[in-house]
């Protein structure tokens, strides 16, 4: 069975089919947002593209979204990035669930972004080969409780890896000098709190100690800390590289999204 076809037999109640044939299926979708209420109306084609992947943009002559905007995860070719390799082929009804379910949440950050002026940071993702590096991230940030600051350091320039990242060394594949303090400022704290060091961000209520950073060759997480400043290092020279080529193909900002890349 084609991926058009998985789709159209796992159709959701919040969309109504205009049309259909054998490479397009046009639908209008009312995506119903977390807190129940109904988002915007969009006029959606869905198509068939070589190899069985799925390509889904907005109808032209009923758009309400910008033809491109890198920050809104709509490519150049008008078409939706829903997600990291969305585009992928459609096996079966469970992917096809998934599929739709990634659709309704895109339509509702569309929706957030269009009153905000930004994506949502929970479901941000970086553009192009930065995306599976961002996902690496995350993935070592979870267990510790740190991906909230790595989001905010990545997509609200907020954090200890946002701004300039510690050196590295000629491979790239780490970070110079051990007894500097660790990035992620962490502090030496009085006992019996100093294992707990890199989880608390104060001492005891009332100290007016002033702590020290540790030195990350003391901080438990070091290979933790450093990794991911050499991922980041790696995500944004993947990025610049994505806005680099949409500058070269003459791709201009929408205007409608604070701090675009494509505005400096």
């Amino acid at each position: 069975m084609s991926s058009l076809s998985q789709l159209y037999d796992a159709l959701p109640s919040w969309t109504i089919v205009e049309s259909k044939n054998a490479s397009v299926i046009e639908v209008r979708a009312t995506a119903l947002m977390p807190s129940g209420a109904p988002g915007r109306d969009y006029s959606l084609k869905i198509k068939s593209v070589p190899t069985n992947c799925i390509t889904v943009s907005e109808d032209p002559k009923l758009a309400k979204l910008p033809r491109c905007c890198v920050e809104r995860h709509i490519n150049p070719d008008s078409t939706f990035c829903l997600h990291f390799d969305s585009s992928k082929p459609i096996r079966n009804m469970e992917a096809a669930q998934k599929w739709w379910n990634s659709l309704r949440a895109y339509l509702n950050h569309q929706d957030y972004a269009e009153k905000w002026r930004r994506w949502p940071i929970y479901a941000q993702l970086s553009h192009g080969g930065a995306a599976p590096i961002q996902i690496k991230m995350e993935e070592l940030a979870d267990p510790l409780g740190w991906r909230d600051e790595l989001l905010a350091s990545v997509f609200r320039n907020d954090g200890w890896l946002a701004g300039p990242l510690p050196r590295l060394t000629r491979d790239k594949r780490g970070l110079v000098n051990r007894r500097s303090p660790c990035p992620r400022g962490c502090l030496v704290l009085h006992h019996p709190l100093c294992s707990q060091a890199c989880a608390l961000k104060r001492c005891f209520d009332g100290c007016r100690k002033q702590h020290r950073r540790i030195v990350r060759a003391a901080c438990p997480y070091r290979s933790i800390v450093e990794t991911l400043v050499v991922l980041e290092s790696q995500r944004r020279a993947k990025e610049e590289q994505v806005i680099a080529e949409l500058v070269e193909e003459g791709v201009d900002c929408c205007g409608t999204m604070e701090n675009c890349p494509l505005s400096n």
